[in-house]
């Protein structure tokens, strides 16, 4: 059953998650006699209440100091829908529903799947003469990402994904849509004003949901470069930021290095010195990212 997502959206605990299931009830507050505790905040002990109860978000207020508002608005009672925003204390909370906003229509397979008398004559000759091939293509592309997920979503495959929301809005609403831990790469100001073009780092445990979706709405579309590294999601989302900016010895310059765009990282992993590669990689052991045949391609952290 549908699961709902309590994130925080501000302070130093932003981009930590909290999962209910259905019919579970879970307390936030400032101390530990709460199940979600949010320290150093003028929030109360225990602030106020969030339960999941028949495909509803129910908050409530528990006689906190300060007041709970959702939507703007101070309630003691209320509902949230998909995307709610609750604040409490100084702190600022979203709600979403896992998985619930269904991909935007795709035209093409609309057309694809339009009878000829639903579409102007002349389009109806050119769907006759191409829709099999187009679904030949269309069939062709669904096998292709089947495989990804089967090569990338085993017990050994990588644990972390790094998606580039620059390339589609659609990749925020998944993720705001997901339980899995995610945080921007970017940081402070910068952070928040380029939140929605911002390289996000997820992990991606055994059995992830979301790297399914991921692959079967953007693969081939240069979504992201997922990555194999056996240590910890700090660790990695530290080594990655190392990365985002780089110099020229000639101009002395800086510029942003899109490392986790699949077709930069393809063309540039080959060309790197012994230096850089050990810069790049570190303790990754692998970057996978879609070939130009729409394959899985893996280049190991150790030069063959």
């Amino acid at each position: 059953m549908q699961r709902a997502i309590l994130e925080v959206q501000s302070g130093r605990l932003i981009g930590t998650k909290a999962v209910l299931a259905p019919s579970q009830r879970l307390s936030v507050g400032r101390t530990p006699l709460a199940d979600f505790v949010v320290p150093d905040d003028q929030m109360s002990g225990i602030h106020f209440a969030i339960a999941l109860d028949d495909q509803r978000c129910h908050i409530s207020d528990l006689e906190s100091v300060g007041g709970t508002m959702l939507g703007g608005e101070r309630v003691t009672e209320g509902d949230a829908r998909n995307g709610a925003w609750i604040r409490a204390g100084e702190t600022d909370f979203s709600v979403h529903f896992e998985a619930s906003t269904p991909p935007p229509i795709d035209f093409e397979s609309y057309l694809d799947d339009a009878e000829e008398d639903e579409v102007d004559p002349l389009m109806a000759v050119w769907l006759k003469e191409n829709r099999e091939p187009r679904r030949r293509l269309a069939a062709a592309l669904a096998a292709r990402k089947e495989k990804a997920i089967q090569a990338l979503g085993g017990a050994d495959g990588p644990r972390f994904v790094v998606l580039d929301t620059a390339r589609s809005p659609r990749i925020r609403t998944l993720l705001k849509e997901s339980v899995e831990p995610c945080r921007s790469l970017y940081e402070g100001h910068e952070g928040n004003s380029l939140a929605h073009v911002a390289p996000y780092l997820v992990e991606l445990p055994s059995g992830s949901g979301l790297l399914a979706r991921l692959i079967r709405e953007g693969w081939e579309k240069r979504w992201g470069t997922f990555i194999d590294f056996p240590h910890s999601f700090k660790e990695l989302r530290r080594h990655l930021r190392r990365l985002l900016i780089v110099g020229d010895a000639d101009s002395r310059q800086s510029y942003y290095f899109r490392f986790y765009d699949p077709v930069v990282l393809d063309a540039f992993v080959p060309t790197c010195s012994v230096k850089q590669r050990e810069e790049l990689f570190g303790d990754i052991r692998a970057f996978f990212v879609e070939g130009r045949l729409g394959q899985v391609v893996r280049h190991p952290g150790k030069a063959p």
